[in-house]
């Protein structure tokens, strides 16, 4: 049987919602020394040799417009503690870190502290995806320093806690 059909973006959005992910927001610093970021759940890794991770950017994102002018980006994976710094990230508010705890990595990425684990990467390539950009970075530095992650699930925040054995 082959279907074909055209779905409305706010129908793949839903398909797409009913699949757990982690949170993940992605940060940039340019080469003025200004950070920017967002939230996402488009990040996977995408190979252990040499070691890659890839992110999917609104092409209308001003997050991918800093990326343009920055060498770097880091993956930051939310503790189930951080929901408001993920609505923040996914918020238009202009300035997203003048309230936010985070240092300025040895490689100059913005390093949100509190999340369960981070990647910086360097940017070596770029795709065209749509109405998004694929971008391919190369894992620099991770850091894990543990806890639970934040989740999300048809539209809904989470929290993932650990199941009983069955015998």
């Amino acid at each position: 049987m082959n279907v074909i059909s055209m779905i409305k973006p706010s129908e793949l959005r839903s398909f797409a919602g009913h699949f757990p992910t982690g949170i993940a927001v992605i940060t940039v610093r340019n080469s003025q020394g200004e950070c920017h970021g967002l939230t996402m759940n488009s990040v996977t890794t995408l190979s252990l040799t040499p070691p890659l991770m890839l992110i999917c950017l609104d092409n209308a994102s001003n997050t991918l417009q800093a990326l343009d002018d920055a060498t770097h980006f880091c993956v930051h994976y939310l503790a189930e503690d951080q929901h408001e710094i993920s609505n923040l990230f996914a918020s238009k508010t202009a300035d997203k870190f003048s309230s936010l705890s985070y240092e300025v990595s040895e490689l100059g990425c913005a390093v949100i502290n509190g999340a369960v684990a981070h990647a910086e990467c360097a940017v070596v390539d770029r795709y065209p995806g749509g109405d998004h950009t694929i971008v391919i970075g190369q894992l620099q530095n991770a850091v894990i320093t543990g806890g639970s992650p934040l989740v999300f699930h048809r539209g809904t925040y989470a929290a993932i806690g650990p199941l009983e054995k069955i015998a």
